[in-house]
């Protein structure tokens, strides 16, 4: 699907702002503008599900998402966007998983008979049975967090007493399999949140749970979920300003004003979806409110996920490899593999096959050499020592007018989270507005 036409800033004041390239500020414009508020969305960068490279299509993002349709966090934001199907549209449907050691290569189709089959093929009597159990336990074990994900309470906490509340509420520990599965869920969280799993049990009990279950394909990964979302904003009347800076932003009593393109814009509301630098250079030079909005974004970055892109020849890939893999053993760290067909960039028909290499390196990680670090990284927060929740709240400290829907908002939750904090960007908008009624696009 083409990404929205450039134009430029129609209106100079605004219901809602949004700035940043995540699905969380997508997602909440896409909602903004259907429930009819004066919407701008300015993703700050180029950014598309896919980039050309010497002639190839190249995805965004890795090629598999867990399946958010099964996530109720997501489902019903999801479909008052108007997204709907699209998703699964633009994907082929659900992909199969596998597991590789050097000793092992496991595929879980979704077929009980036929994975049973796989099972007993690859594992012993005992160790198959254990498996199978695992496998059918992660259809209940995020359930546990779907009243908690209705009405989210802040979370993180901020203080003794918000800790000492939401004990009573966070859903107890899920009771993760052990063993192989166990193992693969580990692995997989750091790819699908911004969290390890060791110090997010949700993401391990939801979106890990979802992938290993069932992989949703999709060529653009997260960068083509965005992109779709910031053309139903278009599409329902909102300004989408892709690739201009916003500079000199400043918090004032009825919203908030920045620069961007050379034209200063007024918001009531304010959704931040980017960034912790980006956010900085924005209010450089600012007063109090400001500092204080670059000090609440600035929660340090530890790894990230990169990715190599390969194109090969079909008979190039070994016969037995499925849509998506994942590498346990290896020297690097687990490694994530998505095998989809490759596409030129002028659309010409192509038997090549594209191999993705994801895998979970130091932030500061960079290699000329190979195709890696996407326009849309994927950052992992570092942990708290004492090992309470990470993260920001969709609210912001420095200002009721200011939102978070960035991936450090509900960092365990993944894309979900994101989601989770567009809704919520999308209630603050319509409240901050002043509107008592907002007729649907």
């Amino acid at each position: 699907m083409p990404a929205p036409i450039a134009k430029p800033v129609a209106k100079r004041v605004y219901d809602v702002a949004i700035l940043g390239p995540d699905v969380g500020g997508a997602a909440a414009a896409a909602l903004c503008s259907r429930r009819g508020l004066r919407t701008l969305l300015a993703p700050l960068a180029p950014v598309t599900a896919a980039r050309e490279s010497e002639g190839w299509l190249l995805p965004g993002a890795q090629s598999i998402l867990p399946p958010l349709r099964q996530l109720s966090g997501a489902v019903g934001v999801l479909d008052e966007a108007g997204l709907g199907t699209d998703l699964q549209r633009q994907g082929g449907g659900p992909g199969s998983f596998q597991i590789l050691t050097e000793r092992l290569r496991l595929s879980l189709p979704q077929d009980p008979a036929r994975r049973r089959s796989e099972l007993r093929r690859e594992l012993s009597d005992v160790g198959a049975a254990e498996a199978e159990a695992a496998l059918e336990a992660l259809e209940t074990l995020g359930r546990s967090w779907d009243d908690f994900l209705r009405e989210p309470p802040p979370w993180p906490p901020r203080g003794f007493l918000e800790r000492r509340r939401l004990r009573k509420v966070v859903p107890a520990p899920p009771q993760l399999p052990e063993g192989l599965i166990g193992e693969c869920l580990h692995a997989l969280a750091p790819f699908v949140t911004s969290l390890p799993g060791d110090v997010a049990p949700e993401s391990l009990a939801r979106e890990a749970a979802a992938m290993l279950r069932a992989p949703l394909r999709v060529f653009g990964g997260a960068a083509q979920l965005a992109e779709l979302l910031r053309n139903k904003c278009s599409a329902a009347g909102g300004d989408v300003i892709p690739d201009v800076a916003a500079e000199q932003l400043r918090i004032e009593k009825k919203g908030v004003v920045f620069q961007l393109g050379g034209s200063e814009v007024r918001a009531a509301c304010l959704v931040l979806a980017c960034s912790a630098e980006r956010i900085a250079a924005m209010v450089q030079d600012g007063a109090r409110a400001e500092r204080k909005l670059a000090e609440e974004a600035a929660l340090p970055v530890e790894r990230k996920v990169t990715l190599a892109h390969y194109v090969v020849r079909p008979e190039g890939l070994p016969q037995a490899l499925e849509d998506a893999a994942l590498v346990l053993g290896h020297p690097m760290g687990p490694l994530l593999l998505t095998t989809l067909p490759a596409r030129r960039a002028r659309g010409e028909s192509s038997g090549e096959k594209l191999l993705t290499v994801a895998r979970v390196a130091d932030a500061g990680f960079s290699d000329d050499q190979a195709d890696v670090n996407p326009p849309q990284p994927h950052p992992i927060l570092r942990p708290l020592e004492n090992g309470d929740p990470v993260g920001l709240r969709p609210a912001s400290e420095a200002d009721e007018h200011i939102v978070f829907a960035s991936a450090a908002t509900y960092p365990g939750f993944g894309l979900e989270g994101q989601i989770l904090a567009a809704r919520a960007a999308a209630g603050q908008a319509l409240a901050l507005s002043g509107r008592k009624t907002v007729s649907a696009t």
